[in-house]
């Protein structure tokens, strides 16, 4: 028995999921992940959804807000529990660290992305809360933890993005090799350099990071406040001081 004509085909695709706000930043993250921030365009992500650049606009306003959408997501996976029921303080804030590095570490690109368009997002501040509250019960005033807190967060994504720009020339581009190669081309001794070799090709990339975080906070921790600069001050009257006798 033939099919009527006039009853329409049945599609074998599903249907398309409904757009929406957090899809749009799901296929951004599979293009973060598959691509680097260099996939990470409008028209790339509406590729993606099979919808085009337009229709992204209606979830997002621009391609910043997609960008600062895509790190907040990474750093909503950010594991704090373990931080909260294990030690505290500057322990706990360097964990926190580590964990944010891990994150980034996952979606090449990530970090570089992070140097040019700085996260802003709710879960990016709550990690920012959350280590600033560690630094305050570990002794630190309230303005001492926010500055470290920024030299913190820096200091992970510039390590990383610096890894990142590395390891796109290959593994024998590592700064050991680096080290190594300098070293071999010199014919000028340096022997401290030379001593250090050994132990900076030994070293991974995490233990680098973890020594250099605990250096830092054991030095802010140290270090007292700058003071505000001081204000000049004339002394009274002396704009109306009179020369000679009165």
């Amino acid at each position: 028995m033939t099919e009527p004509a006039h009853l329409p085909r049945l599609r074998h695709r599903g249907l398309k999921p409904p757009l929406s706000r957090d899809a749009v930043v799901a296929a951004a993250l599979a293009c973060l992940r598959e691509g680097g921030p260099k996939r990470l365009t409008m028209r790339m992500v509406a590729g993606r959804l099979e919808t085009g650049p337009a229709s992204l606009y209606t979830f997002v306003r621009d391609q910043r807000e997609l960008q600062v959408l895509v790190l907040d997501s990474i750093a909503a996976g950010v594991p704090r529990s373990a931080v909260r029921a294990g030690a505290g303080g500057e322990d706990a804030v360097v964990e926190l660290l580590l964990d944010y590095a891990r994150q980034l570490h996952a979606y090449p690109g990530a970090a570089r992305l992070a140097l040019l368009t700085p996260p802003t997002g709710p879960a990016f501040l709550d990690l920012l809360e959350t280590a600033m509250q560690h630094l305050v019960g570990a002794g630190f005033s309230i303005t001492a933890a926010e500055r470290a807190c920024d030299a913190l967060f820096l200091l992970v994504t510039a390590s990383l993005a610096e890894q990142e720009a590395r390891a796109a020339d290959g593994p024998a581009r590592s700064i050991p090799g680096l080290y190594e190669e300098a070293l071999e081309a010199e014919s000028t001794p340096r022997p401290y350099l030379a001593a250090a070799r050994k132990a900076l090709a030994a070293e991974s990339g995490g233990g680098r990071l973890e020594w250099s975080l605990r250096a830092f906070l054991a030095g802010a921790k140290s270090s007292s406040e700058p003071q505000a600069p001081a204000r000049a001050t004339r002394r009274a009257g002396s704009s109306n001081s009179r020369t000679g006798r009165g």
